[in-house]
């Protein structure tokens, strides 16, 4: 038998992230699977350790997603440096996005790998082109 139980934040308290980390963001290549799980992991953070509690099988039925398109996410936030796990179902938030709050302060922390804003308009227009190019190759 299978539930939908989904956790609920540990706090009402709202999630504030200053417009630095924000403008950091923004040059963080993630897919809409990425920004998803992350947008997720921030809402059921934990405002006192920085960490979310939530399985996979939950998370697919938070964002109505396959099992595959989450484990993109997750991986995609892993490889970027803005989340971790720490056990299974119990995720790290890059301090950064938690006010400086981490689960412990032994927890090696991440560089963010964010793009050159100088080079970020180009590396999206290559990308955007080796996707046309795939799609062209596929179709032909």
């Amino acid at each position: 038998m299978s539930t939908s139980y989904a956790p609920a934040p540990p706090s009402d308290a709202p999630v504030t992230i200053p417009r630095n980390v924000l403008r950091l963001l923004a040059l963080v290549d993630l897919s809409t699977a990425g920004r998803r799980v992350l947008d997720e992991l921030l809402y059921l953070s934990d405002p006192d350790t920085g960490t979310t509690e939530i399985s996979q099988n939950e998370m697919c039925t938070e964002l109505g997603a396959s099992k595959p398109t989450v484990n993109r996410g997750f991986r995609e936030l892993r490889e970027c440096g803005l989340a971790w796990g720490l056990e299974d179902g119990r995720y790290q938030l890059h301090p950064l996005l938690t006010g400086g709050v981490a689960f412990s302060p032994l927890t090696p922390v991440p560089q963010i790998k964010a793009a050159d804003p100088e080079r970020f308009a180009e590396q999206r227009r290559a990308r955007y082109a080796s996707q046309i190019a795939n799609l062209t190759h596929t179709i032909n």
